[in-house]
């Protein structure tokens, strides 16, 4: 007779949890339509006031989303102006976007989400762009309090010395006079919290930042092929002027950086057969 029970008991459990899941997933599902609805105001909002009011909105709804149980892995669909990346191992996902205002200006927003491996006893770090990238930040670690601002759009590990690191390639539109393309890395360490930067490339600085005529498109992307890092190559139009980054214009080759054992490898100004 108590087997019975406890079959009918486990049945009732089970069917409980089923319930509790499929709420759970339809509440979801709202979460991220309201999502779809504030992005079109952050991208097409008739005034600043309503660009941000609906961004502070986007973010809290991300933040509650992500804060549900078993949100590691809900499959979000394509939801613009919102870029969703992580690695294969799945050890973090990364949640990226920006707010273009009306006077041009742009601001950034990233949060980190990070679990274990059953995607339970997650943190969440919530990162507002501070100022955007210059040159004198090349060589500093940066903790996620000091994160200068910009859209990733692709993630590529690499393991130096038999530690893991995450080379993160973005985008930062900066003025209406330069565009910013910059290699990042971040890496994780057990029980702390994530850092920018590292000194796994062979010109001696933590990341890498790429600053151009905004009038130019340059092209700046991972060919899994080659194991390179691939960018256009840039050269002042006048071809003397230096750090005058308004007038950098790609002049039909690239540079490139190598993925070794040893880390980024740099070389300058050459060719690709598979590049046009």
């Amino acid at each position: 007779m108590w087997i019975k029970k406890y079959k009918i008991i486990i049945f009732i459990l089970s069917f409980i949890s089923f319930s509790s899941s499929f709420g759970q997933e339809d509440e979801m599902r709202d979460k991220e339509k309201q999502l779809r609805q504030l992005t079109e105001l952050i991208l097409n909002g008739g005034n600043d006031s309503i660009k941000r009011t609906s961004n502070n909105e986007f973010k809290k709804n991300l933040i509650d989303l992500l804060n549900m149980r078993k949100s590691y892995s809900y499959k979000f669909s394509e939801i613009q102006n919102l870029n969703i990346l992580y690695p294969k191992d799945k050890k973090f996902k990364l949640f990226s976007w920006f707010v273009p205002y009306t006077t041009e200006a742009y601001t950034y927003h990233l949060i980190i989400q990070t679990c274990n491996k059953r995607g339970r006893k997650c943190k969440i770090y919530n990162l507002t762009s501070k100022k955007s990238l210059e040159t004198e930040t090349l060589n500093k670690i940066l903790n996620h309090k000091e994160w200068y601002g910009c859209l990733y759009y692709e993630i590529i590990p690499i393991k130096v010395n038999k530690k893991k690191y995450y080379t993160l390639l973005g985008w930062d539109n900066n003025t209406s006079i330069t565009t910013k393309k910059i290699i990042e890395v971040i890496k994780f360490e057990k029980k702390k919290d994530p850092i920018f930067g590292a000194d796994i490339f062979n010109n001696n600085q933590k990341r890498i930042l790429i600053e151009y005529s905004s009038d130019y498109s340059v092209s700046l992307q991972y060919d899994d092929k080659l194991n390179y890092i691939v960018y256009d190559h840039l050269e002042p139009i006048d071809e003397i002027s230096t750090n005058n980054f308004s007038i950098y214009v790609p002049n039909l080759s690239y540079d490139v950086f190598k993925k070794t054992d040893f880390g980024w490898k740099q070389e300058k100004n050459i060719y690709l057969n598979n590049k046009k």
